[in-house]
């Protein structure tokens, strides 16, 4: 007699795969603390997870030369080569970056600037977090930045899932004696693996 047939229940994206991507120049400081605990997570949960710290690639400023407009690719030979491969395979992205001046820091916004020279095909469906710290105490210092994620997701077909804050972090270790904000990072990282 044969044997019934085992069939094994896999959860909805299971292997779902997310990037960190820390702009802030600061190692193991909030922003860092903040995406590391949603990669975690979300690891928890199923998902498998790289890390990416801006400060330490070599990622040249757009020159508006529209070169990439005309050939393709971008005239700058740097490290956004290694880092969009990253990005094209993984679903979901966890983009941290500190408040400087009411806006993101110069590392995140040189990344995002690049963005222009990419096929932009390539970032549709991505599923977007957003972890922003933050020394002054009211969240709506992170108004800007905020918006500008959102907006760039909304012309890029990108998903913008959800935004962790946390306000009021002035040292550089406030995010991990602060329990509230980790929780809320932690919650966000279980969410990620229910997001369609």
């Amino acid at each position: 007699m044969r044997k019934p047939l085992e069939v094994k229940w896999i959860a909805p994206y299971e292997n779902k795969h997310v990037l960190g991507i820390v702009g802030s120049p600061r190692r193991q400081g909030n922003t860092e603390t903040l995406v590391d605990a949603i990669l975690a997570s979300a690891v928890e949960q199923g998902a498998t997870s790289e890390k990416v710290i801006l400060n330490e690639l070599d990622i040249a400023p757009c020159q508006a030369c529209n070169g990439c407009q005309r050939t393709g690719k971008c005239v700058h030979d740097d490290d956004m080569k290694k880092l969009l491969p990253l990005m094209e395979k993984s679903e979901v992205w966890v983009l941290g970056t500190p408040i400087y001046w009411w806006g993101p820091t110069a590392q995140f916004k040189t990344f995002i600037d690049r963005w222009y020279g990419v096929d932009q095909r390539k970032f549709q469906g991505k599923q977007i977090i957003a972890a922003i710290p933050m020394g002054g105490g009211d969240e709506n210092y992170a108004q800007h930045t905020i918006g500008m994620i959102k907006d760039i997701c909304n012309y890029l077909g990108m998903k913008y899932l959800e935004t962790v804050v946390a306000a009021g972090m002035n040292g550089r270790s406030s995010v991990r004696e602060n329990t509230r904000v980790l929780e809320s990072a932690r919650a966000a990282g279980m969410r990620i693996m229910n997001f369609l």
